[in-house]
This record gives C-alpha cells, structure tokens and sequence, in this order.
C-alpha cells in the first residue's frame, strides 16, 4: 500500500511539474522574444549570450579547438577549462545523431533540448522535496503543492537561464534529486548524482561536504545502536552504514577526476585555479570582493548593477533568516547545509559580480521551499471551503503570478536592458 501511494505521488508530481513548467517556459519565451525584438535581438541571440556561447563551443570543438578572439594570440584552453564537462559533453551525445543527419545548427538545437529536459526533472525534482518537507494529505493538495512549487523554481529571478545552453538547469537537477534520495537514505544514489554534479560545477563540493555530514551521522547513530544492542542480549547487531560511508567517496570523484586533468592540462600557468584567476577573477577572498562591489554599487546607476547588488543582500538576509527554519524544524538540515554553503561559496569569492542572480537560484529555491510549503498547508488546514479558505488560496495564486512577473522582468532586463548581459 505504501509503495502504490509512492508511486501515486510520484506520478503526480511528474504531470503536474511538468505541465506547469512548459507553460511557464512559453510565456517566459514570449517575453524573451518580445523584448529581444525591441532591441534588435532574435530568440536565439538572446538565449547564447556568454557563458552559452563557450558551451556551444566547448560542445563542439573540444577544450582548444577554437579561439573567441578576431585576432587571436593562440588557443584559449587556459581560459576553457573553468567550464567543467558534464554540460558540454552531454550536449555533444545529444547533438551527434543530429550532425549524423546533417541538422542545420545542431549543436544549439542539442544545447536547447538538454536544458529543457533537465528543467522538466529540475521542476519534478523540486516538487518531491516538497512532499518530503509535507506529504499531502490528499490529490488536490499534492497538485496544489506542486504547481506552486514548480513556479518558485522556473519563474524565478533570472530562471531563464534554465532554458539557455547553461549548466544551470542539470547542475540544479542533480542537486535536488541528490538531495531527495538523501532525505530518503538512499545514500548510494546521492553519491551516484553527486558525482555527475561535480562533473558539471566546482559548487558540487557543497554536495560533497553535505554527504560528508550525513556519514558521519549515520555512523554516529549505527554506533549508538550498537552500544544499545550490547544491553540486550537477544537484539540484532545493527548493520554498518556502509552506503552511507561510501557515497562522498563516490560523489568526490566527479570533482577530482575533472581538476586532476585540467590541473595537467593548464598546468605551464599554474593549474585550474590559477585559470580561473587569470581568466575570470575568480577565486576565494572571503567576501572581499562582495562588499567592495556592494559598496560601490549601491544606490547602482545601471539596473542590472542594481539587480545584482541587491540579490546578494537578500540572498544573504534569507540565510540568515533559514536559521529559525532551521532550529524551528521547518527545514531539514540536508537542505539547509547544501543552500548555506553555495550561497557562501558565491558571496564569498570574487568574480564577475553581474552573474551573481543566477548563482544563486539553488541557494534561494532550497531556502524557500519550506515557505512555500507552509503557505500551502495554511491554505489546507483553512478548511475545505468558506471565505478563509478562499482568500489564502487568491493570495497564493497572487504571490505566484507576482514571482513569476518578477522573475519574466529581470530576466529579461539582466540578458537584454543590460549591457553586460550575465
């Protein structure tokens, strides 16, 4: 009966999910397309702007098959390899049979597919970590949870990215589906996508730190077991947590498998960290750099400055704040720690300090999500009809449609009002 209801919920959530974020995605898309026309920009050239464009690249030509110069000095590999694999290299999978039969512009119609099918697991993914916080006491609850759900991740601030040739969308998929299975004690299958995450950012090391955490509890309780059993002669000597100790062994390896080449590969300039720096201006200063930005930029002449300075602020307020959701029980610490740690990760190095809003879209999504599952069992337990009941459900149907408003404008501001795009 158990696993029948599991499966119901998991059905649910995946039509629900996946409804809402195509719709989404097409009102997102026309906005796109009409603010890109007023400025003499087509879709397409909208949604390849930076970073997509060295993805495509990478997908296409290798690490340094290619040169972003008109008047190039030599390859740009030093330069490349800040952009970890996963993305790329599954781009380049979806994009063969397609070059295969000659497909006009088959690399972009790959990047645009892997993204939306990694958006449609990011939105699933997202909603069972939400029925893991509350599970539903009934079907019209569930879709209820997940619609509004699935809005808090795709039509956020900057969720555009998630449909752009950006590793955005299947780093974040593999976050909250290696979060779910975590939450769920499926070690083994959180280490598993831990792995693939940290073939597609550095910032899976937050995963990895969290798999850590999560061993060393899960030692500490088979430990306490242990000692309980020893008073009791007849009790079954617990099994070591072995899944659990394997899996940040497991999850490490996307990331030590992708810096051990790229540390050869770059090595002459002093290896992927010294790539970074060079090329990027990125590297760790403990916040420095945020606080010089932030002074500097704020009150900001240009909006996208604006935008940026302030995402930082109240990224950094929200997680402040999910300490009460932390102690008050509202949020598990498998979600907290992960959300914490990116957040500091990206608050806490320098960089270019305009792509800040969507860096920081896990962080905000995870810390949210208990928010957003609160606001909806306080629609539930309001009553099955009567004017409460009624009116919390119009403010949450408000609050959605004003996120999504929210999220289509600085989208559309950050990728084509400003000149730096993201």
């Amino acid at each position: 009966m158990e696993r029948r209801a599991t499966a119901g919920v998991t059905a649910v959530t995946a039509v629900v999910s996946g409804v809402v974020t195509v719709l989404t995605a097409v009102v997102q898309m026309v906005v796109m397309t009409v603010r890109g026309n007023r400025n003499g920009l087509s879709l397409r050239e909208v949604l390849t702007q930076w970073d997509a464009h060295w993805m495509m690249m990478i997908s296409e030509h290798g690490y340094s098959g290619f040169v972003m110069s008109s008047e190039p000095s030599g390859p740009v590999q030093w330069e490349s390899v800040a952009f970890f694999p996963g993305y790329p290299v599954l781009v380049r999978l979806v994009a063969a049979p397609m070059a295969v039969l000659d497909v006009a512009d088959a690399t972009f119609l790959a990047a645009m597919l892997t993204s939306a099918v990694a958006t449609l697991f990011l939105a699933w993914g997202v909603s069972l970590l939400a029925t893991e916080l509350w599970c539903p006491p009934d079907r019209r609850t569930l879709v209820v949870l997940t619609a509004v759900v699935t809005v808090l991740a795709v039509g956020a601030p900057m969720g555009v990215v998630y449909w752009m040739p950006y590793s955005e969308s299947l780093f974040t998929a593999l976050t909250v589906w290696a979060l779910y299975f975590l939450l769920r004690r499926r070690h083994l299958a959180a280490g598993v996508l831990t792995l693939f995450a940290g073939l597609t950012r550095l910032t899976a090391a937050a995963l990895v730190l969290t798999l850590c955490v999560a061993a060393v509890v899960e030692v500490w309780r088979w430990w306490r077991a242990r000692q309980a059993g020893r008073t009791r002669q007849d009790a079954a000597a617990p099994a070591f947590p072995a899944s659990a100790v394997t899996a940040p062994v497991l999850g490490a390896m996307g990331i030590g498998a992708y810096l051990t080449w790229a540390n050869r590969t770059v090595a002459e300039i002093g290896g992927y960290f010294a790539a970074q720096e060079r090329g990027w201006h990125s590297g760790v200063d403990l916040g420095a750099a945020t606080l010089r930005w932030l002074a500097d930029n704020l009150p900001g002449q240009m909006t996208g400055y604006t935008i940026s300075s302030w995402s930082m602020i109240l990224v950094a307020l929200l997680c402040v704040a999910s300490l009460w959701m932390l102690w008050a029980g509202w949020l598990p610490w498998q979600l907290w720690l992960p959300a914490v740690v990116l957040a500091g990760i990206v608050l806490g190095s320098d960089g270019i300090m305009h792509s800040r809003p969507r860096l920081l879209l896990i962080p905000v999504l995870l810390l949210c999500l208990p928010l957003v599952v609160r606001a909806v069992r306080g629609w539930r337990t309001a009553g099955a009809a009567g004017p409460v009941h009624v009116v919390a459900g119009a403010a949450i149907g408000v609050a959605a449609v004003l996120w999504c408003t929210l999220g289509f404008w600085v989208s559309a501001e950050m990728l084509i009002g400003f000149e730096y795009a993201i």
